[in-house]
C-alpha cells in the first residue's frame, strides 16, 4: 500500500479527537493526538531563525531554506525511529494547523497577535505527499460549545473562532489537488456513518474500512471517554436537530458557513 502522511484539522469542538481515534482503530493507519510538532517547527523557521541574536544574519536564509527541503525527512524519521509507528498512513491531528495566529499560543481565541499563518502550507512544502482530512461542525454548535469549555467569553466569539479557523483551511484546500483533501461534516459521521466511512476508505486507499466502521456503530451505545482537551465525547453525540437559524450568528461565521452549507451565500 501507498505511504503518506495524513493530517486531520478542523475547528476546535468540531469532531477532529473522535475522527482521529476512530481512524486509529485501523491498522493501516497511526496518528498522533496533538504532537504538534509543525508548530514547533514553524516557530523556529519562521521566528527564531530569524532572531540576529540566535542565526547570523548571513547564514539566515540558508538555514531557513535548508530547514524546509530537509525537515519532512525528519518528522517522518521522529515518527518512525522515535515513535515507532509502521503504519503505512501516518501524522497527526491537531486543529491549530488551521489557525492563521497558531504562534499565538493554544488557547482558543479570536484574532491572536501575531497573525502568524496557520501550519498547513509548511506541512504541503515539507511533506509534499501529505493529505489532509478537514471536519467541520456547525459554527453555532461549535460556539456553544467552545462556551461551555469557557474557550471563548461570548457564543459570538465563538462563532468568530469557527470562522477563522474555517476560511484558513478552505482557502489552503482550494490551493491542493481534490486527490489530496477530503471534507467531512461531523452531522452525517455520527448520522450517516456507513456513507461517510466509505468516502474516507476511497481517499485513503484501504481496500476495507470494517475496522472503521465497527468502531463508529459500537461508539452510538457506549461512547468513549477521551482524555484532555476532549473528555466529554459523548456529548458530540448529541447532535441537534437542524443547524443553527440564527442569521447574525451566521454572518459572524464568514464565507465558510455558506461554503459549508450552513447559511445562503
Amino acid at each position: 500500500m501507498e505511504s503518506f502522511p495524513l493530517f486531520i484539522v478542523g475547528a476546535p469542538r468540531s469532531g477532529t479527537t473522535f475522527l482521529c481515534s476512530l481512524l486509529n482503530t485501523h491498522p493501516l493507519i497511526d496518528l498522533t493526538n496533538e504532537c504538534r510538532v509543525f508548530v514547533l517547527l514553524k516557530q523556529m523557521l519562521e521566528v527564531d531563525a530569524r532572531r540576529p541574536d540566535v542565526v547570523g544574519a548571513r547564514y539566515r536564509e540558508q538555514v531557513e531554506a535548508f530547514g524546509r527541503r530537509s525537515l519532512g525527512s525528519w518528522v517522518e524519521r521522529f515518527y518512525r525511529e522515535e515513535l515507532g509507528m509502521r503504519a503505512p498512513i501516518w501524522g497527526d491531528k491537531h486543529p491549530a494547523y488551521g489557525d492563521p495566529t497558531v504562534l499565538s499560543g493554544r488557547a482558543a481565541s479570536v484574532e491572536r497577535e501575531p497573525r502568524s499563518g496557520s501550519c498547513l502550507r509548511l506541512i504541503r512544502e515539507t511533506l509534499p505527499s501529505a493529505r489532509f482530512i478537514h471536519i467541520h461542525r456547525d459554527p453555532g454548535h461549535v460556539a456553544n460549545s467552545l462556551l461551555r469549555k469557557r474557550w471563548a467569553p461570548t457564543v459570538e466569539d465563538g462563532v468568530r473562532i469557527w470562522g477563522q479557523y474555517v476560511d484558513e483551511i478552505i482557502g489552503f484546500f482550494d490551493e491542493l489537488p481534490a486527490s489530496h483533501t477530503l471534507t467531512l461534516s461531523y452531522r452525517n459521521l455520527v448520522e450517516d456513518g456507513s456513507t461517510t466511512v466509505a468516502s474516507i476508505g476511497r481517499f485513503l486507499g484501504l481496500d476495507d474500512v470494517a475496522p472503521i466502521g465497527d468502531f463508529l456503530a459500537s461508539q452510538r451505545h457506549a461512547p468513549t471517554p477521551f482524555s484532555d482537551p476532549v473528555t466529554d465525547i459523548a456529548d458530540l453525540y448529541l447532535v441537534p436537530t437542524g443547524h443553527t437559524r440564527d442569521d447574525a450568528l451566521l454572518a459572524l461565521a464568514g464565507k465558510g458557513a455558506a461554503d459549508l452549507g450552513y447559511a445562503v451565500a
